[in-house]
């Protein structure tokens, strides 16, 4: 229907193909009491057919061919409500936009979200992404990203980071103290397995080869936290 100047697109779909693409791992915690209060102000739920916004990464799939995958990044909770009905056989309007990696998900989930700033210091999820944005910034170059939204050993799949991260309590201010502990701890790792010449498993050599071990296993979370 419209490009706009960010290079995402506002499309149709039916509420029935909306209700079916996952919602990002990145977004807020669901506010079941806010949906509750939005489910109870509804009286036709084809009202419900705007202000939903989907990021698509390419990612591999079993056998590691690129696929484009998409993921609910805003309109979270309309979406919990239309998933409770069974009517969904009607139009809604959605934004997409394609992003390369998990920090331009970030930055384009910021840009729309820009109210209860508060949360950064409250929501583990947001704080999270605050995360995962500075690893990417310590570990990802133009040509080679090591930190990916979903990936296979050496490299490092976002999913799994994240998840890891939200096991434990993170602190807003304590990001780059964690990011400077992760860029030494690779490299602390990476000397440890020159100097051991440990090549004989095909991951640790593919490490070596990249120059980054932090994909291998994640016990480094913790001991950087």
């Amino acid at each position: 229907m419209f490009t706009f100047h960010d290079g995402s697109i506002l499309r149709i779909m039916t509420a029935r193909d909306l209700v079916a693409v996952p919602v990002w791992k990145g977004n807020r915690t669901l506010d079941v009491a806010h949906a509750k209060t939005i489910a109870a102000a509804v009286t036709d739920i084809r009202t419900l057919d705007s202000g939903y916004r989907i990021v698509n990464y390419m990612e591999p799939d079993a056998t590691g061919t690129p696929v484009r995958q998409s993921y609910l990044i805003d309109g979270q909770h309309r979406c919990h409500i239309l998933r409770t009905s069974t009517e969904l056989d009607f139009p809604v309007v959605v934004t997409e936009k394609d992003v390369a990696s998990e920090s331009d998900a970030i930055d384009f989930f910021n840009t729309i979200n820009t109210v209860k700033p508060q949360q950064w210091s409250v929501d583990p999820a947001l704080i999270v992404n605050l995360y995962i944005v500075e690893l990417e910034k310590a570990f990802n170059k133009p040509k080679t990203k090591l930190i990916r939204p979903s990936t296979h050993r050496p490299y490092l799949s976002v999913d799994r980071l994240r998840d890891e991260l939200k096991r434990h309590t993170l602190r807003a201010k304590a990001v780059m103290a964690f990011v400077a502990n992760a860029k030494a701890k690779n490299e602390a790792l990476l000397q440890d397995a020159i100097m051991r010449s440990n090549y004989d498993l095909v991951d640790n050599k593919r490490a070596i080869a990249v120059g980054f071990m932090l994909g291998l296993d994640l016990k480094w979370v913790k001991e950087c936290i």
